[in-house]
C-alpha cells in the first residue's frame, strides 16, 4: 500500500497547530473534514483554505444524484457527491474545484456559476493533484471517479488548453441533475446589452424573469424566489425603475470586466505554476500514460 507523504504532513500540521486553527467549521462530515485538510497541507491549497475560512462556506454531501458538485450559494451550501467518500485524495480533488470556482465567484461577484469557471476549476484541480502526488490506486478507492480522472489526465497529457476545453464542453452539456448546462460569460454579456436596449420597454422586467425561471430549471434558485424577485422590480415605481435599470447594467457590467480580469490572470499564473513544476508534470505522465480518456 502506498504511504502519502502528504496525509503525515497534515497530521502533523494538524497537532502542531491545534491551538492556532481558525474556529470556522466547514463541514460536519469527518471524510471531508479530512478532504480539507489535505488541501490545506500543499501550496496550491493554502491560500484557497485561507480565503474559505475568511469566506465560510459549508460543504456537505449532496442527497440527489449527479457525480458532480453542486452549488446553493445563497444558503452559503456546496454539495459533494457521496461517492468519493472511499478516497480523502480523490474527494479532496473535488472540493478544490468546487471551492476555486467558489472563490472566483465571490471575488468577481458573479451571481450564477459559468463556463469558464469550471474551466479555471480544471486547472486549479489538476494542479493540486499533482502537488498531492496522487496516482492511479487513488482513484480506484472512489469508484474509479472517471469524471475527475480524465479531467486530470487530459491535465496532464494533454495541455492546460486542452483541459480547459474539456471542461467547458461538459459544462456546457445538458444535465439537470448537476445544474448545467451553464451559461458562458459572452453568453451573460449578450443578455445584459439586452437590458440595456430594453431601458424604455418592459422586456427588461421579462428579461430579468427568464433568466431567474432558467435557474430554477437548473435547480440554482427555488421557484419561489424567481416569483419574488419578480414581484419585487415590477412594485417599484417608474422613477425607481429607470434607476434600478442603469445602476444595474452598470453593476453587472463591472462584474462581468471583474471576472474577465481574474480568468486571464488565472490562465497566467497555471502557466507559470507549469512551467515551474515539469518534473511532477513529467512523473504523472509515467503514471497515468495509460489512462483512457474519453
Amino acid at each position: 500500500m502506498k504511504n502519502h507523504p502528504v496525509l503525515l504532513i497534515a497530521a502533523l500540521a494538524l497537532a502542531g497547530c491545534a491551538g492556532t486553527r481558525p474556529d470556522v467549521r466547514l463541514t460536519s462530515e469527518p471524510s471531508i473534514e479530512r478532504a480539507l485538510d489535505i488541501i490545506a497541507s500543499v501550496p496550491e491549497g493554502r491560500t484557497l483554505m485561507k480565503f474559505l475560512h475568511k469566506n465560510p462556506v459549508r460543504f456537505e454531501y449532496s442527497n440527489t444524484a449527479g457525480l458532480c458538485h453542486k452549488f446553493a450559494l445563497k444558503r452559503g451550501q456546496i454539495f459533494m457527491p457521496a461517492d468519493y467518500k472511499g478516497s480523502d485524495l480523490v474527494l479532496a480533488l473535488a472540493i478544490a474545484r468546487a471551492a476555486q470556482i467558489y472563490r472566483l465567484s465571490a471575488q468577481s461577484g458573479l451571481e450564477e456559476i459559468i463556463s469558464e469557471e469550471e474551466e479555471l476549476g480544471a486547472l486549479f484541480q489538476a494542479r493540486i493533484a499533482l502537488d498531492i502526488n496522487l496516482v492511479t490506486a487513488d482513484f480506484k478507492k472512489a469508484g474509479g471517479a472517471p469524471e475527475i480522472k480524465t479531467d486530470f489526465c487530459t491535465y496532464v497529457l494533454e495541455s492546460s488548453r486542452y483541459a480547459m476545453a474539456q471542461a467547458r464542453k461538459e459544462a456546457l452539456t445538458p444535465d439537470a441533475d448537476c445544474q448545467r448546462p451553464l451559461e458562458t460569460l459572452e453568453n451573460q454579456r449578450v443578455w445584459l446589452e439586452k437590458t440595456r436596449k430594453a431601458i424604455n420597454d418592459e422586456t427588461f422586467y421579462q428579461l430579468l424573469y427568464e433568466r431567474d425561471l432558467a435557474r430554477v430549471k437548473k435547480g440554482s434558485m427555488p421557484a419561489s424566489e424567481a416569483m419574488k424577485r419578480d414581484a419585487a422590480v415590477r412594485a417599484l415605481p417608474t422613477y425607481e425603475v429607470y434607476r434600478f435599470q442603469r445602476t444595474f447594467y452598470d453593476d453587472q457590467n463591472e462584474v462581468f470586466k471583474r471576472f474577465a480580469r481574474l480568468y486571464a490572470a488565472e490562465v497566467a499564473r497555471d502557466a507559470a505554476w507549469r512551467a515551474s513544476h515539469q518534473a511532477e508534470i513529467d512523473r504523472a505522465r509515467t503514471e497515468f500514460s495509460d489512462c483512457n480518456m474519453r
